[in-house]
């Protein structure tokens, strides 16, 4: 038997419905209590503002996305592979996630504050699990490659967020996979002056 989601839960859930079908310029704290089934009051005892709302909404999604991703690495050894497994499902996640691609279609200047913005950026987040992959399938690379690894798949993934590339998924990340770990595991070379 399921456990019955609290109260917090259901709210996030409506902040997705209607940001989904609203958009986060005309999402509204009564439509998301409405949706919910609760009053605004009852909203505002779990969540201060508008704003924290839709960031911890943003932030639950990129865990959930982040639970997937890190399961889908970890059905591999191989560098390559964890790593191409990895970025072939957050390719995937996000071409089918309902509020990014509301946000993408409708409103991309709300979409990239939420992606790249303070606390509540997703860019942490997708660099965090990166560079966590990174150290569990590359671990003879130093700590400084990785975290550069890590900085670049995280930005080029969040490019992709905003606009999807034309080549499909498989593609995408079957390159990006062996150009990053092939970075990692090459032989330093003596920088050119």
């Amino acid at each position: 038997m399921t456990a019955e989601p609290t109260i917090e839960e259901r709210i996030l859930d409506a902040t997705l419905e209607v940001a989904a079908f609203h958009g986060i310029s005309r999402l509204s704290v009564g439509d998301v209590a409405k949706q919910a089934g609760l009053s605004r009051q009852t909203l505002y005892k779990h969540f201060a503002s508008r704003d924290e709302l839709v960031n911890r909404t943003v932030m639950r999604e990129a865990s959930r996305i982040v639970e997937q991703v890190i399961a889908a690495a970890a059905r591999y050894d191989s560098p390559v592979a964890s790593l191409e497994s990895a970025i072939l499902e957050t390719l995937h996640l996000v071409r089918g996630h309902p509020l990014l691609d509301r946000l993408v279609a409708t409103e991309p200047e709300a979409l990239l504050p939420l992606l790249i913005g303070g606390q509540w950026g997703v860019l942490g987040a997708i660099r965090a699990i990166s560079q966590q992959i990174l150290e569990e399938r590359v671990p003879g690379a130093s700590g400084t490659e990785i975290g550069l690894a890590a900085d670049v798949l995280s930005r080029t993934l969040i490019s992709y967020t905003v606009r999807m590339p034309d080549q499909p998924p498989e593609e995408i990340a079957r390159f990006l996979s062996t150009a990053i770990v092939a970075g990692l595991t090459a032989a330093p070379t003596p920088a050119h002056r």
